[in-house]
């Protein structure tokens, strides 16, 4: 195993799933969640959005980490990617509480709370904590990850388990081969899904998902319980193997629950929905939890075995992605707002818009650190 060769279907997937992210992102700004700023105007069809991908997409991503994890220490020590992993993720973690949250602090203040707040005022009260005031007579900390506590989540997980592997050199494939019965055949499909609809029946009306590291114990439960799933899978391969077999049930099972969540919430419910519909939602969202991810990840084992030279380029640059495309779009959302011209038209535009200036800019940054080393490169012992 120490000689196992790059899975290319999971690069893909991987970045699928954060391009996916970022248009989710976007239509947070159509459809009728709450969010750091609105169009005027929203349509049903952006609440599909989230129907239809919410429940398992950031699941996904902390499987599909998880599995690298696994893969990883099967060739380095805990210590050795539990460093690496601190550079990678907390660097433009800090960079972006600094630089890319005070924009969208600042956004959500004037466009959404109608504060009229210089930046410069907005840094100071950002800086030092101080509470600012809202028209309503209220008052607001300007304090919050946004979408950033992806990778504070993503380190925590990945020290928890690199600390773990440390004292038990071979948890991993312990574990993996005592859950071998119930991760076999149509228990692939059945176990993890019964597990995520208890957390999401017993957990989550307990533990609301707050995205505070401290407090969100729910969130924390399923992204663990995906994460671990992920590092557990890489010590057999017959897991992949089953997760293929399983591709057409979990397939039709997503798209039963996907149907279903539409009729159960034609649109998203600005007031609390009955009980019964909150409870036969949770059902279907655990399933479909799970079930999307089997089929995607069943169906790109047998169809993205191969190395492409796009999903090679934008495996390296997802993360530059990731990290800007939040403070980028809400930028441009804002002057659209203020220029009359945010709609629901403009949603694709904004998309573009979004990914060509990540893109760009993760061109400038790889430049950058191509120009840095050519002018002061490494020293070798």
């Amino acid at each position: 195993m120490l000689g196992m060769p790059r899975r290319h279907d999971l690069d893909f997937v991987r970045v699928a799933a954060f391009m996916l992210l970022i248009l989710y992102h976007v239509s947070l700004m159509y459809n009728s969640r709450t969010f750091l700023l609105k169009a005027p105007d929203s349509s049903p069809v952006f609440d599909v959005i989230h129907l239809w991908t919410h429940p398992w997409r950031m699941s996904l991503l902390f499987l599909i980490s998880g599995a690298v994890t696994g893969m990883l220490l099967k060739r380095h020590s805990p210590d050795a990617l539990r460093s690496a992993r601190t550079r990678q993720l907390l660097m433009p973690f800090v960079l972006g509480l600094l630089f890319l949250i005070p924009p969208q602090m600042y956004v959500w203040l004037r466009a959404d709370q109608g504060v009229d707040i210089s930046f410069t005022d907005l840094l100071w009260h950002y800086a030092t904590f101080t509470p600012v005031s809202l028209p309503n007579g209220g008052q607001a900390v300007l304090i919050g990850l946004q979408h950033l506590w992806y990778l504070a989540y993503l380190w925590l997980y990945t020290a928890l388990i690199t600390l773990a592997v440390s004292i038990w050199p071979n948890l991993l494939s312990t574990v993996g081969n005592r859950l071998a019965v119930w991760l076999s055949g149509r228990w692939m499909l059945m176990m993890p899904a019964l597990l995520f609809v208890l957390l999401k029946l017993l957990l989550r009306p307990a533990f609301p998902p707050t995205l505070d590291i401290v407090t969100d114990w729910y969130n924390h439960a399923a992204y663990l319980l995906s994460f671990l799933l992920g590092a557990i899978m890489t010590s057999r391969d017959d897991y992949w193997d089953t997760i293929v077999h399983m591709r057409r049930p979990a397939m039709i099972l997503a798209v039963v629950c996907a149907v279903g969540l539409t009729l159960l919430f034609p649109a998203l419910p600005s007031d609390t929905p009955e009980i019964w519909r909150v409870a036969t939602g949770r059902v279907f969202g655990g399933i479909f939890q799970w079930s999307a991810i089997v089929a995607i990840l069943g169906y790109a084992r047998i169809w993205c075995r191969s190395e492409n030279a796009v999903v090679r380029y934008l495996n390296k640059a997802i993360l530059t992605y990731y990290v800007l495309h939040q403070t980028v779009m809400l930028l441009i959302a804002y002057e659209l707002d203020r220029a009359g011209l945010l709609s629901a038209s403009s949603f694709l535009p904004i998309a573009v818009a979004t990914f060509a200036v990540c893109a760009l800019s993760y061109e400038l940054k790889r430049r950058l650190e191509a120009s840095w080393k050519a002018v002061f490169p490494a020293r070798t012992a």
